[in-house]
């Protein structure tokens, strides 16, 4: 089941999301064994701009989320494995509840406030990567999921401020570290950054206990 919230307005960013991307998520040897599946190369896309998912789809989540733990990269603008990926990127740490600063606004009454700390490197991306990667992190990308598998759209937070927010601009040959605030549900037990690669819808983060 999936319960719908009225979203914010969507950005421009956003919609770019809605067409299809000669990208798709690869991951380390820790997720999961079997043989590279190939994406075809949409036109005018070079076989090394086409990448591949080194997890098999039993992998998936019931929703098709390629699961993560905190602290093992991901990637995406891959030519084959992780280490071809020109976008590699890290969920660090996710913090629950934390403390508001001084201006800051908690979350409201059944909704929580999730800090994930991130880390992001670059190197010479394609034009669709350069697309995305500004993306993976965007509080509208972002889905909370519940263990009763109700999905809910992530709202930006405003309890912890915006001192050490990851960067919205993200340039070629570069490493990034940041912060990223939501709200969601208190159900939540699980982050999502959402993007449909044909092959899996993005990558999930369990929510350490």
């Amino acid at each position: 089941m999936i319960a719908s919230r009225p979203r914010p307005r969507t950005t421009t960013a956003v919609a770019a999301l809605l067409f299809p991307l000669a990208l798709s998520a690869c991951s380390s040897g820790a997720s999961g064994g079997g043989s590279p599946a190939p994406v075809p190369s949409p036109s005018g896309t070079s076989p090394a701009q086409a990448t591949t998912s080194s997890s098999p789809r039993a992998a998936l989540t019931a929703q098709g989320f390629l699961p993560k733990e905190v602290g093992q990269a991901a990637g995406i603008d891959c030519a084959s494995d992780l280490e071809s990926c020109k976008v590699k990127f890290t969920v660090d740490e996710i913090e629950v509840s934390p403390e508001c600063d001084e201006f800051g606004t908690p979350a409201s009454d059944g909704r929580k406030t999730f800090l994930l700390h991130v880390s992001l490197t670059t190197g010479e991306m394609s034009e669709n990567g350069k697309s995305v990667a500004p993306l993976l992190f965007n509080p509208y990308s972002l889905k909370g999921i519940g263990d009763d598998g109700f999905v809910h759209d992530a709202l930006p937070g405003s309890c912890a401020g915006y001192d050490g927010r990851i960067s919205n601009d993200i340039f070629n040959n570069s490493k990034y570290t940041g912060k990223v605030e939501v709200e969601l549900p208190a159900s939540t037990t699980s982050i999502a950054s959402a993007h449909d690669f044909g092959e899996n819808r993005g990558w999930v983060w369990k929510i350490p206990a």
